[in-house]
C-alpha cells in the first residue's frame, strides 16, 4: 500500500494493525482475538491507559457486539477509538 516513508500518523496506524496482528490468531482463529490474547495484548500493550478496567472480561464483552468471543479487527478498533477519545478528553482537560 505505502510507497514512500510512511508519516506520523501512518506510522501510528501501521503499529495499531501490526499489534492486532502480533496477538491474534496465537489461539483460536487466525486475524481474532480471543479471551486469552486479548487479556494479554492489554496487559502487555495497554497497561496505563487500561488500568482502571475493574474487568477484561467484562471489556471484552462489551466490545464482543457480534458475541462469537472473539474479537475481530473491527471490534478491536473500537477499543482503539474509546482509548483515543479518553486521551482526548484528558489533553483538552489539560489545557484549559
Amino acid at each position: 500500500m505505502a510507497t514512500g516513508e510512511l508519516t506520523e500518523l501512518e506510522t501510528a496506524i501501521d503499529k495499531i494493525v501490526t499489534v492486532f496482528f502480533t496477538y491474534a490468531g496465537k489461539e483460536g482463529k487466525k486475524g481474532t482475538l480471543t479471551a486469552g490474547e486479548f487479556k494479554e495484548l492489554v496487559q502487555l500493550q495497554l497497561p496505563n491507559l487500561m488500568k482502571d478496567v475493574p474487568s477484561l472480561e467484562e471489556k471484552m464483552s462489551e466490545l464482543d457486539v457480534n458475541n462469537d468471543e472473539e474479537l475481530k479487527f473491527g471490534e478491536y478498533w473500537r477499543l482503539i477509538g474509546e482509548l483515543a477519545k479518553a486521551m482526548r478528553k484528558e489533553k483538552a482537560g489539560k489545557k484549559k
